[in-house]
């Protein structure tokens, strides 16, 4: 019985070491196995994968202390509550909520936190790289996607209402798609005057194409989808009026593409060693 129990030992010992070994070092920081496979467990991905994700979390975290870039509890708290307002909770709701998915309250806050800092960075980031934009690249960009500036003063659309957002995702994908129950859907033509309606739904319709559908948007407790099937009446924005629309998608455009290949300097210069 003694020999059994000090072979179990042994073997849960052996496992222990195998889980806490060190699979990869990055400038000096380790990556065990087991945060490999954990990663790879909660996001449904190959442990290769997964070691990828954490080699570039650890280039994140030495990024985040070197520029300085922090979150302190009264912002955490704030982005929080920002964050359940906009979905039509208080903060104390979203905690229930979490809590009752099985998650802990300070894990959450913990990873909402990681989210703020990484965004702070990636703007940071997007500062430092910013290329100048001068007129002549916007106008460039404004003589080639002529469409973008095209206002209608009308939209003739089709309406999808629905209590199931999956419903809506089918028709999006295949407008043929109709569900079991009528109940399910409710669907109308319409055309809109634009100057009469919201503007941030205004807008949606002016930035969706003819022929193309909005995103899913959800209204109390249904969803609606919209198909713009034609704009009546087009105007073109002069330049000078759409100038910061260009500056700004450009500059979203660059942030993303900059963020990315500030990463792929990094990690090329970076001290990476696979150990298993």
């Amino acid at each position: 019985m003694k020999l059994l129990l000090l072979t179990l030992f042994f073997i849960l010992s052996l496992e222990a070491k195998v889980i806490d070994a060190i699979a990869a070092v990055v400038n000096s920081e380790p990556i065990t196995v087991y945060e490999i496979e954990k990663t790879s467990k909660m996001l449904n991905i190959p442990p290769q994968k997964a070691l990828e994700l954490l080699i570039r979390k650890k280039l994140e975290e030495e990024q985040i202390k070197k520029l300085g870039i922090a979150v302190d509890e009264f912002e955490l708290e704030q982005a929080i509550d920002d964050f359940a307002r906009q979905r039509g909770m208080d903060i104390f709701s979203l905690r229930h909520k979490v809590e009752q998915s099985g998650t802990d309250w300070e894990d959450y806050k913990k990873s909402f936190k990681e989210q703020l800092l990484r965004e702070k960075l990636y703007k940071k980031i997007a500062q430092i790289t910013r290329p100048k934009l001068d007129d002549e690249r916007l106008k460039e960009y404004y003589d080639t996607h002529p469409q973008e500036f095209e206002v209608a003063k009308e939209v003739d659309i089709v309406k999808y209402i629905s209590p199931s957002k999956e419903v809506l995702q089918k028709i999006k994908s295949n407008p043929l798609y109709s569900p079991p129950s009528q109940m399910m859907l409710q669907k109308g033509e319409e055309r809109i005057e634009l100057s009469k309606v919201n503007p941030q739904f205004a807008t949606i319709l002016q930035q969706t194409p003819e022929g193309g559908f909005t995103p899913i948007l959800p209204i109390e407790d249904r969803y609606l989808l919209i198909y713009v099937k034609s704009k009546e009446g087009k105007e073109k924005i002069p330049f000078e009026e759409a100038r910061n629309y260009i500056l700004r998608k450009l500059a979203t455009q660059n942030s993303a593409k900059s963020v990315e290949e500030y990463f792929d300097k990094l990690k090329a210069s970076a001290k990476i060693k696979i150990l298993r």
